[in-house]
């Protein structure tokens, strides 16, 4: 999808995201330096994938963006932010009520064994749910490693694989744990220590607590 981005880009400088261009493969291969051959193969690849609408008339083309078009250059904006944004060092998490679940995916002996070998973490059978802005998140892990913990199959069940993070909470060791498929929003984090989060920080649901 990105081979499109230019087009797109161009299309949404002319007239906006939502307004339409009216042209010509000439005049946009003029523009864009590029051939007009392919220019023609290119707008019509976009239509058939919903990136743009177009139509023909006696007076020229006339394009206007898709709503596929419009969430890609949205996509490659996002990106952009956070790659140029200053990078954050610590954000806020909201603590959230979990779902009752944690103490029984991190109880099992072969997460914990990776606990133990990647994170250095022998963790509490548990789980800190953190109600975190996503953007904000994004920008403080974009530096850091990110640590595998395999899949697994036991003889009743298949547990999936982690993608994990290291971090402090109110500067007790700790490890952000993503499940790869995902139990909860975008925006909840799971979290890891080896102690009782809530007990040793003292928190409860809707208090605020510090990630670095």
């Amino acid at each position: 999808m990105y081979e499109y981005l230019e087009l797109l880009m161009y299309i949404a400088k002319k007239q906006g995201i939502f307004g339409s261009l009216n042209s010509s493969t000439i005049t946009i291969s003029k523009e864009l330096d590029i051939p007009q051959q392919t220019i023609s193969r290119k707008l019509k690849e976009m239509e058939e994938k919903s990136l743009i609408r177009r139509s023909t008339s006696p007076n020229g083309l006339k394009v206007t963006l898709d709503n596929k078009g419009r969430e890609l250059l949205e996509e490659n904006y996002r990106q952009l932010k956070t790659i140029f944004r200053p990078k954050k060092t610590s954000i806020t998490g909201t603590v959230e009520k979990g779902i009752g679940e944690g103490s029984y995916y991190v109880s099992q002996r072969e997460y914990q064994k990776q606990f133990r070998q990647a994170l250095n973490i022998d963790a509490f059978p548990g789980t800190l749910n953190l109600k975190v802005g996503k953007e904000e998140l994004t920008s403080l892990l974009a530096n850091k490693n990110t640590i595998k913990i395999k899949g697994f199959q036991t003889k009743t069940r298949t547990f999936g694989s982690i993608t994990a993070y290291k971090i402090k909470i109110n500067n007790i060791e700790a490890a952000i744990v993503k499940p790869d498929r995902a139990r909860h929003p975008e925006d909840i984090i799971e979290v890891i220590a080896q102690v009782n989060l809530r007990d040793s920080l003292k928190v409860e649901d809707n208090d605020k607590v510090k990630i670095s």
